[in-house]
């Protein structure tokens, strides 16, 4: 066995994408965790064979949260994924859609097949700019969870080109410039061809949302507020700081047992997000926040009975601020919590 403690296997593949750590809270299994970097398994805490069983629903998940899986909760955070806009096309729609995502902060890989307006895309402000023909510049593009494709080409049978390519990727987002009568016909064509029916139903297109856009400027907002509100309804965490990964490092490399704390649900107004963690080390040491007060303080007292071995190495705990008792003051705000508390093994890493 390879054993790696978690914040190696973390830091590991911080510049590889997306990452997904799931943790069964509940039941014969509870305790047992599995990494997965851009869907493949990278580490494992336990047998895990829930989560392998159960590997497909761990993949397609898009949020972070308590999942039901097999009948027992499982805790699945995203986290460390990088959007990526992939603009196929030149003109003025296309160099108004790169310069408004630049300044919402998107990376942009842009491309068309002609050179004046490859160069548009670059003045524009695409990070990546590939003068090709849309097929030969679409195989450099793997596409991810996190990949949103935006098909705005000058004409009909480039569309159909370029969505021939796509819809065999992994993406988060694929939409196409045109009329419904456009779209239906290119629907239909690429389900002739024997394209995937429910990707071609997902395409959205006509893209954007229905703002009534007149001008270039106008459709390439109508089209980032779309991309935007899919990129937002699929939530990723905090993931693992700097600051945290150092300190885990630390507690393990030095010989003390450390807690791990994190927010895995929460309901109403709360200090912190779900996925905001906190790690309290043997020494007394904290590094991070569970938001502080009273419910921070309650926090450490289970972690600290834990690392005394008073406590199970794996739990979960609830705050809540229902008014019946003194928990009404956990949560200033008046909402809820729930926190898993793991007391740090090393596990084993698979590749």
């Amino acid at each position: 066995m390879n054993e790696t403690p978690l914040y190696q296997a973390v830091q590991s593949r911080r510049a590889e994408g997306g990452r997904t750590l799931a943790c069964v809270l509940d039941g014969e299994c509870a305790g047992e965790q599995l990494l997965l970097c851009e869907g493949v398994p990278v580490w494992q805490c336990g047998e895990t064979e829930l989560l392998r069983r159960n590997l497909p629903a761990l993949q397609s998940c898009t949020a972070t949260g308590v999942q039901e899986i097999s009948g027992q909760r499982v805790f699945v955070e995203r986290f460390g994924a990088v959007p990526q806009l992939v603009v196929c096309g030149g003109g003025h729609v296309a160099t108004a859609v790169v310069r408004l995502a630049k300044l919402l902060g998107l990376p942009v890989l842009a491309m068309d097949d002609r050179e004046e307006y490859a160069g548009q895309l670059r003045a524009a402000g695409a990070d990546t700019v590939l003068c090709q023909p849309f097929e030969a510049a679409l195989e450099q593009v793997p596409g991810g969870s996190e990949t949103y494709f935006v098909v705005v080409t000058r004409a009909h049978a480039f569309d159909v080109v370029c969505l021939e390519k796509i819809l065999r990727k992994p993406a988060a987002y694929v939409g196409m410039m045109g009329s419904k009568g456009r779209a239906a016909l290119v629907r239909r064509q690429l389900l002739e061809q024997g394209m995937d029916a429910p990707r071609v139903e997902a395409l959205c297109a006509p893209i954007g949302l229905p703002i009534g856009s007149q001008t270039a400027e106008e459709i390439a907002l109508s089209i980032l507020a779309q991309v935007v509100s899919v990129k937002n309804a699929r939530p990723q965490t905090e993931g693992f700081s700097s600051a945290l990964l150092d300190a885990m490092q630390h507690a393990d490399q030095s010989g003390q047992k450390a807690v791990l704390a994190v927010i895995i649900a929460r309901h109403g107004s709360t200090p912190r997000e779900v996925g905001a963690k906190m790690l309290i080390s043997q020494d007394g040491t904290l590094t991070g926040s569970v938001g502080g007060g009273i419910m921070e303080h309650r926090t450490i007292l289970a972690a600290q009975e834990m690392l005394a071995g008073k406590a199970p190495a794996h739990q979960t705990v609830h705050f809540s601020a229902d008014g019946k008792n003194e928990d009404a003051a956990v949560a200033a705000c008046g909402g809820s919590m729930e926190l898993l508390l793991t007391l740090l093994e090393t596990g084993e890493a698979l590749s």
